[in-house]
């Protein structure tokens, strides 16, 4: 027997009786050491060993390959039974191997775990590529008590018969409870009492039972540390204890830190919380049994027995029998998977290792597979199973210790928990449904392009409390256990939603100028598609429901801002404004001058050159067909014209996109001196020209008088009369005020010229005034004469 401070699980002891290394070899080329060869171990603790191997890297040239591993105390090196099929260790091994080492450790050990020790290794090279190290490694157990060494001082010594290392330090107890700074090996009492000792070693939490320093002292002492019971048996956990005085009361508690959480009260009689399953049995001297009929996982506790008399009450803090209630399960050892089913190497597995031996029956789809009436069947099964079949195994004659059913599963289904319509904001549960009633490990993943996935949740649901536009996706899940994994059909969540973030872009972006083609593009993020409708300067513009919005050649006139909506069944949404400036050259160039009019010399004239481009012209004067500009600027200023100012202005309206001409004449309005001036130096020409037509005109008449006379001596009267006769011109005379004549009337003003020109008439006053040509030509401009005979 032996006790410890923690219940179940306790921190591993190795003591070592002895170190020796011994290799065992076969084969130069095969071998292995174990780390230690002689381990003793206290009851209740965990030991360790450990085995390293060797073997040849190729045989007959083909690689060696392990294919097996497993530590064994039954059988001879080539009929072997591996340790972890065993039901004696079910549930208190574990084994681990990194490349060619390899540990075992047996937690919770017990007197009957003493044995020899040994590792083997199968190779792919069949039997005679196996190999045993030897000798193996040699584990005994005991316990650990506390031992009277004097009776009459009443010394005690806390003893075992492994070694526990240098120096070690130990606890003492007394009824239970913990004696403050003692930690020698010896311990003597302070008095003759009627008190139980206890002792440990330190930080290792294993106790000895209680003993007593007189004939009679108060003291318990359970017989099992711990119980494994099948669910739905019956159990019987029993102790021993001693008091010198008569016993009042008496009962059994439950002990486990969760149930005193929940019950912090004083410890409590269990008869009295369950009745129909908990009883004490007709008890012996000293002697009492806890019966739990029919028990259940949540069964699995630590009980403890108290007692009182009429002085003292055992109610110790040391530890009592611990109940592990074992329910099977199907556990897959291997597995191979074909195309249509799985072929299963089975074992049924318990949490904890019974102390009698058990027979054990396996079931396919709920009916027997194997003879469960046959003694001692194994606890192993081969089997194969399709998708849908499932197996269990349980304890022949214990029917509630059927395991779960085990299965060979089928692909998994999803369900929306709105297959309908999916609105961004509302929430959505998707369910990975499979065909059977056992809950398996789920897992949930998100598709992501162009290929691949990614976890995004586990369980038999996935939960979105609002989903989001983000969201949509193909969605699957796999279901898995030890027979392989499930993926289902993968499922499409496409989240509706409103438009939102609305985008308005331009192509070209910047520059544009007239002519060019010009894309307007509206974006958004919506689903299902958004319908646009545009909009210029805040007017609907007849376009469509189309996201562009393009012009083959643009105008000027279709600059101007520019906006589109995006809507669908769920909403809307605006772009912002964006401007579209169109650039072009200078069109309908203009010049004027103010004075419109004929200009005086010595006033001042404006001249003004406007035209219609994007971006703004700017302006240049030539004057006449000169090469140098007179002025830059859309306004041209003279502030004293003079003669020479008049002639022709050319403004030119130019920009980065083009130039544009347009001309003015400005004539110069003559002052009242230069126009009497110029009026007499006309005048005088034309007199001028006027009298030497008058003496050619003579003397071509005298010329032709001579040739008659010569001709015809005897001329009559008459033709003496009209010889006689011949032609004189008025006298010319200038009027007193202006440079006119006085017989001529005055000429009309030529709007056009700065000068004033008059019409010449005939001074005689018999001769009638002609009325004058508006505009008569130079060549013209004498008088009309009338011939007068002398």
């Amino acid at each position: 027997m032996s006790w410890s401070a923690q219940k179940g699980r306790v921190v591993f002891v190795i003591l070592l009786f002895g170190v020796q290394v011994v290799q065992g070899m076969e084969t130069i080329d095969w071998g292995g050491t174990y780390a230690q060869t002689t381990i003793c171990g206290l009851t209740g603790t965990t030991v360790e060993f450990q085995c390293s191997f060797w073997y040849p890297q190729t045989i007959d040239g083909q690689n060696t390959n392990v294919v097996k591993r497993f530590w064994f105390t039954k059988g001879s090196s080539y009929n072997t039974e591996d340790l972890s099929l065993d039901p004696e260790y079910s549930g208190r091994l574990h084994f681990d191997c990194q490349g060619d080492l390899c540990r075992l450790s047996i937690r919770e050990l017990r007197e009957s775990d003493a044995a020899v020790y040994k590792f083997r290794f199968v190779t792919n090279h069949g039997r005679e590529g196996s190999y045993s190290v030897m000798p193996g490694v040699n584990l005994t157990v005991n316990d650990l008590r506390v031992q009277v060494r004097n009776y009459r001082q009443k010394t005690l010594r806390c003893v075992t018969k492994c070694h526990l290392g240098s120096s070690p330090s130990y606890n003492w107890y007394e009824n239970g409870e913990e004696i403050q700074n003692e930690n020698s090996q010896d311990y003597t009492p302070a008095h003759n009492s009627k008190h139980s000792y206890s002792c440990a070693v330190r930080d290792q939490h294993l106790l000895s039972p209680p003993a007593c320093v007189v004939e009679k002292c108060n003291k318990v002492v359970y017989d099992n540390r711990n119980i494994c019971a099948l669910k739905g048996s019956s159990v019987d956990i029993t102790c021993t204890y001693s008091h010198p005085y008569a016993i009042r009361t008496k009962f059994w508690f439950r002990a486990d830190p969760s149930y005193m959480r929940i019950n912090p009260s004083p410890p409590r009689n269990l008869q009295l919380d369950d009745r129909d399953r908990v009883e004490y049995p007709r008890e012996s001297y000293r002697r009492s049994t806890l019966r739990i009929k029919n028990v259940m996982e949540s069964d699995s506790a630590e009980y403890r027995f108290k007692f009182t008399t009429y002085d003292f009450e055992w109610r110790s803090s040391l530890p009592g029998t611990s109940l592990t209630v074992a329910a099977v399960q199907v556990q897959v050892m291997d597995v191979e998977v074909e195309d249509s089913y799985v072929s299963a190497q089975l074992s049924c597995h318990m949490s904890c290792s019974p102390t009698a031996p058990l027979s054990f029956c396996w079931m396919r789809n709920g009916r027997s597979a194997v003879d469960c009436s046959t003694a001692q069947m194994t606890k192993h099964h081969k089997i194969d199973l399709y998708p849908g079949d499932y197996v269990t195994c349980g304890v022949h004659g214990y029917p509630l210790t059927v395991s779960t059913p085990l299965y060979a599963l089928k692909a998994p289904l999803i369900w929306p928990s709105d297959p309908e319509e999916i609105l961004e904001g509302r929430p959505l549960t998707l369910t990975c449904r499979t065909d059977t009633q056992t809950s398996y490990g789920q897992h949930w993943y998100k598709k992501l392009k162009p290929s691949g996935h990614q976890a995004v949740g586990d369980g038999p649901e996935l939960v979105f409390t609002s989903i989001r536009s983000s969201d949509s996706a193909e969605y699957f899940c796999t279901v898995g256990n030890e027979l392989g994994n499930k993926t289902s059909q993968s499922v499409m969540i496409d989240v509706k939603y409103a438009p939102k973030s609305s985008f308005l872009g331009v192509s070209p972006s910047q520059d544009i100028q007239v002519g060019q083609s010009v894309s307007l593009t509206c974006s958004c993020d919506a689903n299902p598609a958004a319908s646009y409708t545009w909009y210029k300067d805040n007017q609907i513009v007849p376009q469509g429901a189309e996201r562009n919005y393009r012009f083959i050649s643009i105008q000027s006139k279709d600059a101007g801002s520019f906006y589109c909506k995006a809507h669908n069944k769920y909403g809307n949404v605006n772009s912002s404004q964006v401007f579209i400036n169109v650039q072009y050259g200078p069109l309908h160039a203009n010049v004027s001058a103010i004075p419109s009019s004929s200009i005086s010399v010595g006033s001042s004239v404006s001249l003004t050159c406007s035209s219609d481009a994007n971006p703004d012209a700017s302006y240049i004067w030539y004057k006449d067909n000169e090469e140098s500009p007179k002025f830059t600027g859309a306004v041209f200023n003279i502030s004293d014209y003079r003669q020479h100012h008049g002639g022709e202005y050319r403004c030119e309206a130019r920009n980065a996109f083009g130039s544009l001409n347009a001309t003015l004449w400005l004539q110069v309005k003559a002052s009242p001196l230069e126009a009497a001036t110029i009026g007499c130096v006309t005048a005088a020409l034309l007199l001028i020209l006027l009298l030497v037509a008058v003496l050619m005109l003579r003397k071509k008449m005298a010329s032709k008088h001579t040739t008659q006379c010569k001709a015809q001596p005897k001329a009559t009267a008459d033709s003496h009369r009209d010889h006689q006769e011949e032609l004189v011109y008025s006298v010319v005379a200038f009027s007193k005020h202006a440079p006119t004549y006085s017989n001529v009337a005055n000429a009309k003003r030529d709007q056009d010229d700065g000068v004033e020109y008059t019409a010449v008439g005939c001074s005689d006053s018999r001769v009638s005034r002609p009325k004058l040509q508006e505009e008569p030509d130079v060549s013209t401009l004498y008088s009309t004469v009338q011939k007068k005979r002398i």
